[in-house]
């Protein structure tokens, strides 16, 4: 199951995350097969506790995170999971107590980052013309590079299928 951290870097995050507030996408690992939500708490862990306190395999993807340069997962910070052989990722959000999920994925996608906020992932612009014709950027991971490879990343993002994201691409 691949886990991505995005930060809320809304100037309003710390009070809780809302569907205008840009997402940055900052960090994305492999964890093994298993419920979502389980691995959400143990990352929410990793990337907040003292590194001696972890177990050692978590302990290096902390280091990984903290090596970016990020800063701790905080109120209105979310996540993302996609399972093996999924084609939609899940979401969820911390309102500082609880992951609350999301029914939807984050749709106002950051590009910039910020203090402690790195971007993750490569810019691309699209067009979902089934939802609208509204043009959009966002970062996103792909296997590879290809044309393909990113109209599945943007696909798996939305939950649509590859062939209904539109790249345009850049001048």
């Amino acid at each position: 199951m691949r886990i991505t951290i995005w930060h809320d870097v809304h100037r309003d995050h710390y009070d809780g995350y809302e569907p205008h507030h840009p997402m940055l996408r900052v960090f994305s690992y492999q964890a093994a097969p298993g419920d979502p939500e389980t691995e959400l708490w143990r990352a929410v862990e990793m990337f907040n506790g003292p590194p001696a306190f972890l177990a050692p395999g978590d302990r290096a993807t902390a280091a990984a995170y903290r090596w970016r340069g990020l800063r701790s997962f905080s109120t209105g910070d979310g996540f993302s999971a996609l399972e093996e052989g999924s084609a939609r990722e899940l979401f969820w959000v911390s309102n500082g107590v609880q992951l609350l999920p999301q029914t939807d994925a984050f749709a106002c996608l950051a590009v910039d980052g910020r203090s402690g906020s790195q971007p993750l992932g490569g810019l691309v612009t699209y067009m979902i013309p089934a939802h609208s014709d509204q043009v959009r950027q966002g970062l996103f991971e792909a296997v590879t590079g290809s044309e393909a490879g990113l109209r599945m990343a943007v696909g798996v993002h939305h939950g649509v299928t590859p062939g209904e994201v539109v790249l345009i691409p850049s001048r």
